[in-house]
């Protein structure tokens, strides 16, 4: 009798707890998107440091998207900044394309797209 209400509740609260998750993760990109540093033109970088680093879908540690990562190496395009944070493209080896944030440290910016050297 004691695990139905217990499992019910736990549940109820870990449901929550994502869509709470998720209305922070959707006001954060908000105010990014309105009010972050835009590189115009955008910047290329690349990723410093090691082991993986993952995307999120906003500027926050709390808004991480499973399973999408980049490494050491990988170029990437820059397109704004926030609060310690950039937005960035990166295009895997087989074509498909990835946009998120990742943390300003784990990126260096090498140049800018379409600017004289």
């Amino acid at each position: 009798m004691f695990r139905a209400p217990f499992l019910f509740f736990l549940l109820c609260f870990t449901s929550l707890a994502c869509f709470a998750n998720e209305s922070i993760c959707t006001k954060l990109a908000g105010e990014a998107e309105s009010s972050g540093i835009i590189y115009y033109p955008s910047a290329e970088a690349k990723v410093i440091g090691s082991g993986k680093v993952g995307f999120y879908s906003s500027p926050n540690a709390e808004c991480k998207i499973k399973g999408v990562f980049v490494v050491k190496g990988n170029y990437l395009t820059v397109y704004k900044s926030y609060k310690g944070w950039v937005n960035v493209m990166y295009v895997a080896k087989d074509g498909e394309d990835f946009i998120g944030w990742l943390p300003e440290s784990k990126v260096k910016i090498v140049g800018q797209y379409g600017r004289n050297p």
